[in-house]
């Protein structure tokens, strides 16, 4: 992947501030009228100095006495101050907004991406990581675009203004500032390097320390039932281990450069009271130029000691930026453009001499095959045999390397891909429950049924008295399903498949690890749907007899050279 810069991150991502527009542009005129108060903050300090205190007073502060016009001067100085605090804290509120509207922005961009890619396309990446970049990495790069950038321009308006100051005061003394600055920004360069660096690697390995600890939390049964407690947790501080040293060493590298920049601003503070001293004595300027000299001085360093901070904001970003664009970039490996959407109900599927490979295995041949409308189809066979990969190509999650499938007669790739996936519903062999209510789960099924209609679905599996039992449709679906018995998560999972009302129904090994009594209930459903849907069961074992119109044989499969035999239900 190669590395992403600034101006390459604004590139990329960019067009997500259109939206934003008018909020940034408020964003910068109110950074541009606070600096330029916090520069005029400082000259009431002069006039007391060189008016007040050494008697050249302005002429049109002449007519004031010396207290009074102290208190003058002194109110002054507070309000313009007050001023640039009221503006800047403006300021903030302002890009808090535009940074929340844009994290939720590349949010939704991130889980479009992620709803889009196939099983093949993140098939290598862990899903902590996927969750970090969705979450985290999103609202580092909306926050490098909506508060380090107007940080970054505040504190450029309030340099070049200071240094404007100064150069009225003083041009020889604003000349050695901007000198003085120089050498700054070149050592905050050549330290920039080991900082981003280091920056990068933290960033990579707690994307590691948030895989693992998901990965535990997903086997958390497994790990305590087979007492491998010890293991996983020396396995987990290991990683911790790693992104400690990672995180020390970033902290090395910052705490180098803010001691660097500690003594250079000590020493550019000297220059400038020996220069300004030396020219005071000499007349070329006032006590009072000298003072203001050294607070403008101030604050052209105040944002060289902030680059330390800034820097490590952008490093942080762009690397993120990186691995943001890089999941966003990534090609869409599926052809989106067919146009048919029509839809059939029941309809017939069919699939002409496909075949299919997964990175890394062996190619998997599925012959010819004809499931006629309403039919009820079961597939079998041991592991290995595609009933997976069948699943994947029936619902084009992936495209076969050979032949092609088709629904009605007409080719997967030319219906429209949300279109040709209307037509599934699926209850998969592990349930993947939501956490949530019963009401949250069915509701996928269908959105717009009412509470009468998830109880009809609820009672086509016999779950409906279960349902009541436990609170009723707003029980809590605990994280996976707790709260429901194996068995009855998986008839939660047909009834939200029922629900949907597909003409497909797509059921992979519905009967497996289930009791006897939910496997009675489950199949008097499944009688109930034929003739009504055309319906494809994966499984390892045989059904029941009678449940099936055809039994089909996937062992054949394995091997490309002996595809399964032509056959039609």
């Amino acid at each position: 992947m190669p590395e992403y810069n600034v101006a390459r991150t604004i590139r990329r991502f960019s067009p997500l501030l259109r939206p934003q527009a008018r909020r940034i542009g408020l964003i910068l005129l109110a950074s541009l009228i606070a600096s330029a108060l916090a520069v005029l903050a400082p000259v009431p300090i002069k006039l007391v100095i060189d008016g007040v205190l050494g008697g050249a007073t302005p002429a049109p502060l002449a007519r004031l006495a010396p207290e009074p016009l102290v208190v003058v001067l002194a109110l002054s100085a507070a309000v313009l101050a007050g001023l640039a605090a009221i503006l800047s804290a403006l300021e903030k509120r302002l890009s808090a907004r535009a940074r929340e509207e844009m994290t939720r922005q590349l949010r939704l961009a991130c889980l479009d991406r992620f709803l889009r890619l196939t099983p093949v396309c993140v098939g290598g990446d862990r899903q902590g990581e996927l969750a970090l970049r969705l979450i985290d990495d999103s609202q580092q790069v909306a926050r490098l675009f909506t508060k380090t950038g107007p940080v970054i321009a505040r504190h450029a308006l309030v340099f070049i203004l200071a240094l404007a100051a100064m150069a009225w005061v003083s041009l020889w003394l604003a000349l050695l500032a901007l000198v003085i600055c120089a050498v700054l920004a070149a050592l905050v360069r050549l330290s920039a390097a080991p900082l981003g660096a280091a920056a990068r690697a933290k960033r990579k390995q707690e994307g590691r320390v948030a895989a693992s600890a998901q990965e535990m939390l997903r086997l958390l049964a497994f790990i305590q039932s087979s007492g491998r407690e010890r293991i996983m947790r020396d396995r987990f501080d290991a990683t911790n281990r790693a992104a400690l040293a990672e995180g020390v060493r970033e902290t090395v590298a910052a705490v180098r450069l803010e001691q660097k920049m500690q003594v250079a601003n000590g020493l550019a503070l000297a220059l400038i009271v020996g220069a300004g001293g030396w020219l005071a004595l000499r007349g070329a300027i006032s006590a009072g130029d000298l003072a203001i000299a050294l607070l403008y001085l101030g604050q052209m360093l105040k944002p060289l000691e902030k680059i330390n901070e800034l820097a490590s904001a952008i490093t942080g970003a762009t690397s993120r930026a990186g691995r943001l664009a890089e999941l966003l970039d990534r090609p869409d490996p599926l052809d989106r453009t067919g146009e048919h959407k029509v839809q059939a109900d029941p309809v017939a599927l069919e699939w002409r001499g496909a075949s299919f490979a997964w990175p890394g295995g062996r190619r998997i041949g599925f012959g010819n095959l004809k499931v006629a409308p309403g039919k009820l189809v079961a597939l079998s066979g041991p592991s290995g045999a595609g009933k997976s990969t069948l699943l994947a190509l029936i619902t084009r999650l992936v495209d076969p390397v050979e032949g092609e499938l088709l629904l009605d007669g007409i080719a997967y790739r030319e219906w429209d891909l949300e279109a040709l996936r209307s037509h599934f519903a699926i209850a998969p062999q592990s349930p993947p429950l939501m956490a949530g209510t019963v009401r949250d789960w069915l509701a996928l099924g269908d959105p717009a049924a009412g509470d009468a209609q998830y109880y009809h679905a609820l009672a086509a599996v016999s779950l409906q008295t279960a349902v009541r039992e436990k609170g009723g449709l707003d029980a809590p679906l605990g994280e996976a399903g707790a709260g429901f018995s194996g068995g009855e998560q998986a008839r939660l999972s047909l009834a939200r498949a029922l629900l949907a009302k597909r003409p497909v129904l797509l059921l992979d090994e519905p009967l497996a690890n289930v009791d006897a009594r939910s496997a009675a209930i489950i199949q008097r459903a499944l009688e109930r749907e034929k003739g009504h849907r055309t319906i494809i069961i994966i499984s390892h074992q045989p059904l029941p007899p009678g449940l099936a119109d055809m039994a089909i044989d996937l062992t054949p499969a394995l091997s490309a050279a002996r595809p399964v035999r032509e056959q039609i239900a």
